[in-house]
């Protein structure tokens, strides 16, 4: 049911209260005393414009300039649809200028927080936009909270981010005086996998859905971060060697596309071996070891069982330095979701996972709870959704083939008629994980929606730019990011041609069919 009915309806089962017959119904502080279902309104404040103030940036460095941000009514609560769930969320609602949307932000790794800086933008751009933490509290990286607590890991896996679209559109309705006529989900990552879920779990919560390097392949993502776990660090492949492999990558297909610039715009035509980097005899800098140069196979080889079924693969070339994220303590996000969810046992060790046994183990623990690998879309394009699915091809935690197999296989289900009519993938070359990387990550996602959604302009070649910033460290994934360029991103399958002209200038590259 769609919520310009559903609304009245909820109004005339006293579902919810509160004046909801003009525009603005209601002041900010009202809404703390209306009533929806199991739901508590904790708070709910005016902001003056530009004194917003984060407790702490989700990602340090990465912080918006909130002192740009409009007035607007900040409201935070919890929704509670179990005995064991505590959903806290937040809704921030513009005073004036709202453009008639409303908006659900995405979360990262293993959630348990708000991310304020997701709110920020969209704010900015008229959006009542919400956000939630999924129902508990805790690092990216952290499971913990999850033993003992099966309500609170189907709140993370799809119910927190559904309750919050009907509580949040609710909300919205009864301070605004009237419904959304359009509603986006925009997430990367774990929000990525949220916004696939969504479509395909509960088809009429969005009509545009946004979903960035998406974690959609849950039980073998997280199985491939503990077999780069188990690859890294002594014996294995060291963490200071991992530039070496992506120079090398970059020697052997950077000018594939035909210029040199850090970027492989086409990694699957990357034949890249890491043996070219073993080390010759009496040599013993800059080079990998026979050990480390076997581990960086089975990490590029993805997950593998031992029939040699691949579950999923691994991530591209120039991707490396990110691995070590997953040897880090603060992301060690696969073998803790093992850990507490998969073994209820805090003391499991990720040296001793065996792929077939444990993998197999993670299914059936999952049974489609996390995984958001449904082909079948049809329900959610029906009515009118649009989907644009998005991966950086230098993305080292999660591997972008993954988002090409399956859009290979809702293509497969719907036919390209259909896919084509209501969904795009864009594949983005030298992006790491969601943005930054040495390719040209900034684009502008929500506008390329927002045309094809509200004036039928369905989206083609995307400008992306690589702005300005200092060069990193020699060796590491942003060396040579200290200029600001432009690149088409292309469609799927398309990749950018180099045409001849200023490589710095996306006129100066064609899309077109590798």
């Amino acid at each position: 049911m769609r919520l310009a009915t559903l609304i009245p309806l909820m109004m005339a089962t006293g579902l919810i209260t509160g004046n909801t017959a003009a525009a603005p119904a209601i002041q900010c502080e009202h809404l703390k005393s209306i009533h929806v279902v199991n739901t508590t309104i904790s708070s709910a404040e005016t902001v003056a414009a530009g004194a917003f103030k984060a407790a702490a940036p989700a990602f340090p460095g990465m912080a918006p300039d909130y002192s740009k941000l409009p007035a607007f009514c900040r409201v935070s609560g919890s929704i509670k649809p179990t005995a064991d769930s505590d959903i806290r969320f937040e809704l921030w609602l513009p005073l004036a200028g709202w453009n008639g949307r409303f908006m659900q932000t995405g979360n990262g790794g293993a959630a348990g927080s708000i991310v304020y800086n997701s709110l920020a933008g969209p704010l900015a751009r008229g959006y009542a936009v919400a956000n939630t933490d999924t129902g508990h509290q805790g690092g990216a990286g952290d499971f913990s909270w999850a033993a003992g607590h099966p309500e609170r890991l189907t709140d993370f896996a799809y119910r927190a981010v559904h309750d919050l679209t009907v509580v949040g559109k609710v909300i919205t309705v009864t301070y605004y005086g009237k419904p959304p006529q359009k509603s986006y989900w925009n997430g990367c990552s774990t929000g990525g996998r949220q916004g696939l879920k969504e479509a395909q779990r509960y088809p009429d919560d969005y009509d545009a859905v946004i979903a960035g390097s998406p974690a959609s392949n849950w039980t073998p993502l997280t199985a491939l971060s503990v077999v780069i776990h188990n690859n890294l660090g002594p014996g294995q492949l060291g963490v200071d060697k991992l530039g070496i492999l992506r120079r090398a990558a970059l020697a052997a297909c950077d000018a594939t596309d035909g210029v040199k610039d850090n970027v492989i715009s086409n990694p699957a035509a990357c034949h890249f071996d890491p043996g070219v980097t073993q080390c010759r005899a009496g040599q013993t800098d800059k080079c990998l070891s026979a050990a480390e140069v076997a581990a960086a196979r089975r990490i590029y080889a993805g997950l593998v069982d031992s029939k040699g079924k691949v579950w999923i693969p691994g991530t591209g070339p120039a991707s490396e330095q990110l691995w070590a994220a997953y040897a880090t303590p603060q992301f060690d996000i696969g073998s803790n979701y093992f850990r507490y969810v998969v073994f209820g046992d805090p003391k499991w060790d990720s040296a001793t996972f065996d792929v077939d046994k444990d993998l197999a183990l993670a299914e059936k623990v999952d049974g489609g709870t996390f995984t958001a690998m449904d082909p079948n879309l049809a329900p959610f394009f029906r009515h009118g959704g649009k989907l644009i699915t998005y991966h950086g091809t230098a993305d080292g935690l999660i591997p972008y083939r993954n988002s090409v197999n399956y859009f290979k296989s809702v293509l497969a289900r719907l036919g390209k008629k259909t896919v084509n009519k209501n969904a795009r993938l864009y594949l983005v070359p030298g992006m790491s994980h969601c943005s930054g990387g040495d390719g040209a990550f900034a684009i502008d996602w929500l506008g390329a929606m927002e045309n094809w959604v509200e004036k039928g302009k369905a989206p083609g070649v995307l400008l992306g730019t690589h702005p300005a910033m200092p060069a990193g460290p020699p060796g590491t994934a942003g060396a040579a990011a200290g200029h600001a360029f432009t690149r088409p991103i292309c469609p799927y399958p398309q990749i950018p041609h180099y045409q001849g002209g200023n490589p710095d200038a996306a006129a100066s590259f064609k899309c077109r069919a590798p």
